[in-house]
């Protein structure tokens, strides 16, 4: 065929090509052996031209994985290692200045023959339980103490496994069948998405993908241009410090200059603190990440995400930073930094775009518990969870409830976390008042507790939980004059206890976390007496609350609820 695609093919070879990732996706899934994969949903597929231009990502991703996915294949281009592929090769690293950041996100490469030639690869990233080191905690001082690191690799040579790269992770790692069960699932991944694109060629004739990738990145980056220049030129700042963070003696500073000029965007992080001997550093992929992901999400949503959508877009932080640290930085929990980057970008944004935008989250930076233990005949186990806070009140409707952002991992039932671990979920539930008011109110937090039974003698030891979440001094601040999400909380039998922090749990010991609700946007005053009044018959505030608050009066006879003062007479008195 005409290497001059038509729209209407370009139409239907992009939906293909994305039909390609979400079919990856569909494997690694099936055949995956933790809830990492299968209920967290902590991983990206992708697949890009013999360029290594990202051409489909999955549409079932986390967020985090936007900005580092382009780069990726590129970084394993300028690998010796490259220049001696063959059908049937897999490689492999989990390196985080090359990849996702962190150890534990290992990433999976595959090239794509056809006739003989490499006509473009496939890509899967996934979060793994664990690759060694220290377990869930900030401590650590350098990558050293993390685990295990894999440098650019063959996993598997001609289709057959490298055995010596297996024995390795499998003798570093606490869950080998798993971790090892999971990276064989990114395999098949790959594999899948393979065999789709080859098809796709066949089928349409092109005999490269690159006049493909052409059409989608060209036609992605002037989408997002237009978005761009449909903003006024300015230069926007805005701060944070992120303070009772890993034992550090200072705050973390992060600061931020948005400069809009013409069609392109600059985010600059100049002035942010240096990095430091915890493991919170976040490298320049990570950032990128998170940086391209809010403005995406506020200029051009509907464009799938491609090479193209972030060309317009420069992102920069002072080498040595926080946020582009440098080898040995310690980086396992980078998320802790990274997750705030969108409300940072989301508070600059606000004096460009106020009708597009949210408020501060509950749950932001990701609330994540681990559970490890040992039983006495010899078996462990190690399980992940996030428990969900309130989402921001958005720009013309309420936030979600127990929702995860910026991170977009799914929750984990309570089913499987006590299936796995020597864990009782006690209760789960909303917690009203958790939320900011305003003229749309934030999302409900939840109360959660958990123990470990008095039933389970044949544990070896303790079970090491460790709950890392809370919003590091920064308060869930209302936009435009909504409220202020609720304050964390943290209980240990009764007693208040710091979250970050490991604890050994003994059969009785119970834990208790309050994740907040989401900050308000706009004037309680003008929210609408049937919303008041709706939240008053769902529990979420009470007849007094919603008088004190938004003057509404609620009729417990009808259910209905009326202003007191009309709200232009009681905003700003």
């Amino acid at each position: 065929m005409s290497y001059k695609l038509s729209p209407i093919e370009v139409e239907i070879l992009w939906k293909r090509a994305i039909s390609a990732v979400d079919e990856a996706v569909t494997a690694l899934v099936k055949t995956s052996y933790s809830s990492v994969i299968r209920d967290f949903h902590d991983y990206a597929c992708a697949v890009f031209d013999s360029e290594g231009r990202m051409i489909a990502q999955s549409t079932h991703s986390t967020p985090g994985l936007l900005g580092i996915l382009p780069f990726t294949i590129p970084n394993f281009l300028k690998h010796k290692v490259m220049d001696q592929l063959s059908p049937g090769d897999v490689l492999v690293t989990n390196d985080p200045w090359l990849a996702s950041g962190h150890l534990i996100d290992i990433t999976v490469a595959t090239p794509i023959f056809r006739k003989d030639r490499i006509c473009g690869f496939a890509l899967c990233v996934v979060h793994h339980l664990n690759v060694g080191g220290r377990l869930t905690t900030l401590a650590s001082r350098d990558i050293y103490e993390e685990g295990l690191k894999l440098p650019i690799t063959h996993l598997y040579r001609a289709g057959e496994p490298v055995e010596a790269v297996f024995d390795i992770i499998r003798a570093n790692v606490r869950e080998p069948d798993k971790v090892i069960g999971d990276i064989r699932a990114q395999v098949s991944s790959n594999h899948a998405a393979a065999q789709k694109i080859v098809a796709m060629m066949d089928v349409s004739g092109l005999d490269a993908l690159e006049p493909l990738s052409e059409e989608i990145i060209t036609r992605s980056e002037k989408s997002m241009r237009n978005a761009i220049a449909a903003l006024p030129d300015g230069e926007y700042t805005q701060h944070l410090d992120l303070s009772e963070l890993a034992d550090l003696p200072e705050p973390v500073h992060l600061e931020l200059t948005v400069r809009i000029s013409g069609d392109e965007i600059h985010l600059d992080y100049s002035g942010s603190s240096p990095q430091v001997f915890r493991a919170i550093n976040v490298t320049l992929n990570m950032t990128r990440s998170y940086s391209v992901y809010p403005i995406k999400c506020i200029l051009d949503p509907t464009v799938p995400n491609n090479e193209g959508c972030l060309r317009p877009i420069r992102i920069t932080a002072p080498e040595g930073s926080v946020l582009n640290a440098q080898f040995p930085a310690a980086t396992w929990g980078r998320t802790i930094v990274a997750h705030m980057l969108p409300e940072l970008i989301i508070r600059a944004m606000a004096k460009v775009t106020p009708d597009r935008i949210v408020a501060p989250s509950g749950a932001t930076p990701l609330w994540f518990g681990n559970f490890a233990g040992r039983y006495k005949d010899g078996r462990t186990f190690y399980v992940i969870s996030c428990f969900n806070g309130g989402m921001g009140a958005r720009a013309g409707r309420d936030g979600l409830s127990t929702i995860c952002f910026p991170a977009n991992v799914a929750s984990v039932p309570v089913e499987v976390v006590e299936s796995d671990a020597a864990i009782r979920i006690t209760h789960k539930m909303l917690a009203p008042g958790s939320f900011g008011a305003g003229k749309y109110r934030g999302g409900a937090g939840q109360l959660i507790g958990f123990e470990v039974p008095m039933e389970m003698t044949d544990l070896d030891g303790p079970v090491l939980v460790s709950i890392r979440g809370g919003r590091l001094g920064v308060p869930i601040s209302g936009l435009f004059g909504g409220k202020d999400g609720c304050a964390v909380s943290a209980t240990l039998n009764g007693k208040s206890v710091p979250l970050g922090t490991a604890y050994d749990l003994y059969p009785g010991d119970r834990i208790e976390v309050l994740v907040p609700g989401g900050a308000g946007y706009g004037e309680p005053l003008e929210r609408d007496e049937e919303l008041v009044a709706e939240d008053v018959r769902n529990g979420f505030i009470s007849a007094e609350e919603a008088f004190e608050t938004y003057a509404v009066v609620f009729d417990p006879l009808t259910g209905q609820g009326k202003r007191e003062l009309k709200a232009e007479l009681r905003v700003g008195t």
